[in-house]
């Protein structure tokens, strides 16, 4: 169906807020320390584990749901650096300053303590996440881990010289350099291929907006050069006509696409890209391989079946199937049991909302509200065009998962679309992070 204008509206952030700097944020001092029991807990608290789109949307959540209960947010990485909108630095029409933000205003702002350290343990009995920093208690732990790639997956791959020759860019911050780099270095006439993985994937940054802006970089700067998408699944995943229509109108002799053409071999000293469609001797290459969750859900024993490559949670309150008092948020969560949502920034962010309230309601003795989620993705097409996709959910009650309740794509392309786009991006920096 096609979205009207009061529903795109509805369905997106209008305004615009201001989104810090690049800079560190605050570090509690109990993060110095290097083991035992640190910052005692003396009242209702909730452990946040990963400072991504969700993570923080969790935190911030949790103190604006009561105020009272202490939020501690744990994360490796003082800066916070942005997936969505990342492929436009890879185009070139944003650079890494424009993702790159501290996490200070939810320190400042909403007390929330933040420890910049690394989760190696989990005693879900005991209610401890153990950490590089020493042991924390928690009552509610939200988990949001991220992605991880599968590298086994392709032949030749799983090596530092190939990871190096082929960035996958799907984890904003030096892949993305190094992908930008490589373009850039490429001499006119170069072949470049971007090799899309099977559903599921994290999304943005989507493969389909990052083939359109390299086709834009090479059509303006690299003449006589092309891209060649080899995609794994059999036919563009998301936004297809309007993705199909933009590439023959602007890249029809730049861009090939060629679907059913997963990769199955690379080799990092020749650039050639085996796929299932045939070698392609590439000049430079952006291998996204088969994702999985982020690698602390595996280490902290949040999988329920060995062969798990996501983490099962509750459709209603998102806590995980494992561990009670555990709820996991983000790209990690498993579709079978979540139901079928993007793993898209947006609804990391719908989630983090969701597991907050649950957990903060749950800890005061309340019932969870129903979850309801919201995506929606823009992609831009050119330096100025966007496309877009929205999308609401809701909580089914017979299948007891997460189900569609409304959505669509945009009618066409439009200046005005990309203009929305840098606003959306800028209204959920600040819900974020403000």
């Amino acid at each position: 169906m096609s979205i009207t204008r009061r529903n795109f509206i509805k369905y997106t952030f209008a305004a615009v807020a201001g989104a810090s700097v690049l800079g560190h944020s605050a570090v509690a001092p109990a993060a110095q320390k290097t083991s035992g029991i640190i910052m005692p807990k003396k009242g209702k608290r909730i452990v946040v584990l990963g400072g991504g789109w969700g993570g923080c949307t969790a935190a911030k959540y949790a103190r604006m749901e009561d105020p009272k209960v202490e939020v501690i947010l744990i994360e490796r990485d003082p800066k916070f650096i942005s997936c969505p909108i990342s492929n436009l630095v890879i185009g070139g029409q944003k650079t890494m300053k424009d993702i790159t933000f501290t996490r200070d205003k939810l320190a400042k702002n909403y007390g929330i303590k933040i420890v910049y350290t690394e989760a190696t343990a989990l005693d879900a009995v005991k209610k401890t996440l153990t950490t590089k920093a020493g042991t924390i208690e928690y009552d509610k732990l939200i988990v949001s881990p991220g992605i991880s790639y599968d590298y086994d997956a392709i032949e030749g791959l799983n090596n530092a010289a190939a990871i190096k020759k082929f960035p996958a860019a799907f984890k904003a911050g030096a892949e993305t350099v190094a992908l930008r780099e490589k373009l850039v270095a490429m001499k006119p006439g170069g072949v470049v291929v971007l090799a899309v993985p099977p559903v599921p994937y994290r999304c943005p940054p989507g493969p389909y907006e990052r083939a359109s802006l390299i086709a834009n970089f090479l059509k303006k700067y690299k003449k006589g050069s092309k891209i060649i998408v080899v995609d794994a699944n059999d036919d563009v995943t998301s936004k297809g006509p309007l993705f199909k229509k933009a590439w023959a109108d602007y890249y029809k002799d730049i861009l090939e696409y060629i679907p059913d053409a997963a990769v199955t071999k690379v080799d990092a000293s020749t650039g050639v890209i085996t796929t299932e469609q045939g070698e392609i001797k590439s000049d430079v290459a952006n291998i996204i391989p088969t994702m999985t969750a982020g690698k602390s859900a595996f280490d902290l024993g949040l999988m329920n079946k060995p062969d798990d490559k996501f983490v099962r949670a509750d459709a209603y309150t998102l806590e995980s199937y494992n561990f009670k008092d555990v709820y996991v948020i983000g790209d990690a969560t498993h579709n079978g049991a979540v139901g079928g949502v993007p793993k898209s920034g947006y609804v990391a962010n719908s989630m983090g909302k969701v597991a907050a309230s649950a957990a903060v309601r749950t800890l005061n003795g309340q019932e969870p509200l129903a979850p309801s989620l919201i995506n929606t993705c823009y992609s831009m097409v050119n330096d100025d065009e966007a496309i877009f996709v929205a999308a609401s959910y809701k909580y089914d009650d017979v299948s007891k998962r997460i189900i569609s309740a409304s959505g669509g794509t945009s009618p066409e392309r439009s200046v005005l679309f990309g203009k929305h786009a840098e606003d959306w991006a800028l209204g959920i920096w600040n819900d974020i992070l403000g």
